[in-house]
């Protein structure tokens, strides 16, 4: 049975509509760097202000005066590059900005924003580790650390530092549906349910944590709860197309065929640009056989983001199941171009190379994939890879 995820599966960085793998803005980055700019702009002692002091500390504090002025030109050089995504260009400011104050936990959480906006999970998590060590008070780098973990794979981490956002400030939404998405993926479902309710204790109205119950209810087989969450959900945000998939869904397993094609059509009208409607749409299409539905499926979800990995794996998904396996490759490497710490990528490109006999580079991929699915502490994952790897070995 394919389930849609609420979309993110974890927060992401760029847009409202989520779920871990939607986007949103980190909570606070804006803020945060607004408050270092003011911080440094208003500390700053000009030079006509400085005390009558001797010269070896008037030396000093005009040295302390010049630094400020350079980390003020440099948040303020390195907003304006953040705001134009040149993302390099901002990285290389606040990495100078660190050197010259490395006890300024902003700069720190700036850096991580950077580099998870270009998808260095790893790096990102090392730069909110630095920004916690220096101020373990902001809920923010919590938030963000776990954003970044969940990213990486390690849910129990992302867990960890989502609670630690959540305790640090309780109405933290944000870190409380990451929460309930990473206690999902690890299966712990009565912590993630209790999660998603006191969310909704929170705010009543909150859809995200609708379709969320909705989606527990669907594992439990449960389809009467699941419809009515997902309905609510949609009463809630009518534009929520992912719920309007899911909401077809279920009602596709209650046998109402009539519901679901109307859900799966008003998922399509109210969020026809949106990849990851567009992508559980496609899977959807797929699983019934309707290859070509499917493909142009995908193919609007690269239009809304050309670069969305699902969508280049489900036109290759959809190329191999056609025959064409030197297009399913093409279509896997694009995904990997996306993001290329997706296992289930690596796993998919393995099984197109062997089509094509060239198991030496499946065995390869095979690996990767193996390694990847060990890092995210994925048993059923490791074991798949395994029982390919015995059958080209």
């Amino acid at each position: 049975m394919m389930i849609v995820t609420s979309p993110l599966n974890v927060p992401c960085l760029n847009r409202r509509r989520v779920s871990l793998r939607g986007k949103r803005p980190i909570r606070g980055y804006g803020l945060a760097l607004s408050a270092s700019l003011a911080a440094i702009f208003l500390t700053a002692p000009t030079l006509a202000n400085l005390p009558t002091i001797g010269a070896a500390s008037a030396q000093a504090q005009i040295n302390e005066n010049t630094k400020a002025e350079q980390l003020y030109r440099l948040f303020k050089q390195g907003k304006s590059l953040v705001q134009a995504q040149r993302w390099d260009e901002a990285l290389s400011t606040y990495v100078y900005a660190a050197q010259l104050d490395d006890k300024n936990p902003k700069i720190q959480s700036a850096i991580g924003y950077i580099q998870a906006r270009q998808r260095k999970f790893a790096e990102a998590a090392r730069a909110y580790q630095k920004a916690i060590a220096l101020d373990a008070k902001d809920s923010n780098f919590h938030y963000a650390l776990a954003y970044s973990l969940a990213n990486l794979g390690d849910n129990l981490g992302a867990e960890r530092a989502y609670r630690q956002a959540a305790q640090l400030d309780p109405k933290n939404m944000e870190a409380l549906e990451g929460l309930g998405v990473v206690l999902s993926r690890q299966q712990k479902y009565l912590d993630a349910l209790n999660t998603y309710q006191s969310i909704i204790q929170l705010n009543p109205q909150n859809d995200s944590a609708q379709e969320a119950l909705g989606l527990l209810a669907l594992k439990a087989n449960q389809l009467d709860e699941a419809i009515a969450a997902f309905q609510k959900a949609v009463t809630i945000n009518p534009k929520r197309g992912s719920a309007w998939v899911n909401l077809g869904l279920a009602h596709s397993l209650r046998g109402n065929l009539a519901q679901s094609n109307q859900a799966f059509e008003q998922a399509a009208q109210v969020d026809p640009s949106n990849p990851v409607v567009n992508v559980r749409l496609g899977d959807l299409l797929r699983d019934q056989g309707k290859l070509e539905e499917a493909m142009l499926a995908y193919r609007r979800a690269l239009r809304g983001d050309r670069n969305y990995p699902e969508a280049h794996n489900g036109i290759g998904d959809v190329k191999r199941a056609q025959g064409d396996s030197l297009g399913a490759l093409v279509s896997y490497r694009e995904a990997l171009k996306g993001d290329a710490r997706r296992p289930e990528t690596h796993y998919r490109l393995a099984l197109a190379l062997i089509d094509r006999a060239r198991n030496r580079e499946a065995i390869e991929a095979l690996q990767i994939a193996q390694r990847l699915y060990g890092e995210q502490k994925n048993s059923e994952g490791v074991a798949q890879v395994q029982r390919l790897l015995a059958t080209i070995r």
